[in-house]
């Protein structure tokens, strides 16, 4: 598999294990609905996973936890999944979807500065990882130095760089497609419910752009689970994401292009393209309702 050996921040603070499987280059997209600040590819939109020629480019869980925060929506650390799921999981599909969810939550209760729970996510993320045999892609001094960062956000952004190009190597050489997707599926689908837990949210106007750029991802999941997952028990999870991908299908949107602006110097780049998309009321119900099935089923 060729993994493509930059740093995302998805999953911020801990992703590290989680972050292993679905590590990708950080690279400046064209979906803000404003000015975007991307810094040594730490605040980057999207991430990238190459598999059999293709690139998917899917948004970055990070995004998705700054973008709850900025519409000023109530932090809720009951919406994350359940910290001790992993240890009655038998399935490997999702084990490894679980273990992006809770990399997505990592992200969520960072941005929210819940250093408790981050800290008892990060140990979920260190269990479930050793079932999914991930455990070798980190040293032990990595993970110490993680640990000892959980205070400082900034330092656990450019601390990831070094934690997911490890983890990047390790799934190169081990040749591990179907989990470093399937953890990706997993981030992705528990930050669209992190996103649309707050009915409150669905009045942003920002945030539901966000939600409706969503549709490119969701096209770009399926044909990747499609592409490299073999795992019959996934299979419900792939008829759920068809069914989403149908619901994103009638939204409309519009864009308006504007070159980038980048600061050598300063080694950062502003996004200055613009997107914004209609929603109806009953489309977000419905896309509400199918990303919490697909979760469901992933939990069950």
């Amino acid at each position: 598999m060729a993994l493509p050996s930059s740093i995302h921040p998805a999953f911020t603070i801990g992703l590290v294990l989680a972050l292993a499987a679905c590590g990708g280059p950080e690279t400046p997209t064209d979906t803000a609905t404003d000015a975007t600040l991307a810094t040594d590819t730490a605040t980057s939109e999207t991430q990238l996973l190459q598999v059999g020629g293709k690139v998917f480019s899917i948004p970055s869980p990070v995004q998705s936890a700054y973008a709850i925060r900025k519409a000023g929506l109530k932090y809720q650390q009951n919406v994350t999944a359940p910290l001790d799921k992993g240890e009655t999981m038998t399935s490997k599909s999702s084990q490894a979807m679980l273990l992006g969810m809770l990399g997505a939550d990592m992200a969520y209760v960072t941005v929210h500065k819940d250093g408790q729970r981050a800290l008892a996510t990060l140990q979920a993320i260190e269990k479930l990882g050793g079932k999914l045999e991930l455990s070798n892609a980190f040293d032990r001094a990595l993970l110490e130095r993680f640990k000892s960062n959980l205070s400082s956000e900034d330092s656990l952004l450019r601390f990831s760089g070094t934690a997911f190009r490890a983890a990047d190597q390790y799934l190169k050489d081990n040749d591990r497609n179907d989990v470093s997707s399937l953890v990706l599926i997993g981030g992705w689908v528990e930050s669209l419910h992190l996103t649309l837990a707050d009915p409150a949210g669905f009045k942003d106007q920002a945030l539901m752009d966000r939600v409706g750029e969503q549709r490119k991802a969701v096209n770009d999941l399926v044909e990747l689970m499609s592409a490299v997952v073999t795992d019959e028990s996934a299979a419900p999870v792939l008829k759920g994401l068809k069914e989403l991908q149908a619901s994103f299908s009638g939204i409309t949107s519009t864009y308006a292009f504007e070159k980038p602006v980048t600061d050598v110097a300063q080694r950062t780049t502003f996004i200055n393209s613009k997107s914004s998309v209609t929603i109806s009321a009953d489309q977000l119900a419905d896309i509400a309702a199918k990303v919490s099935a697909i979760r469901s089923m992933i939990l069950a």
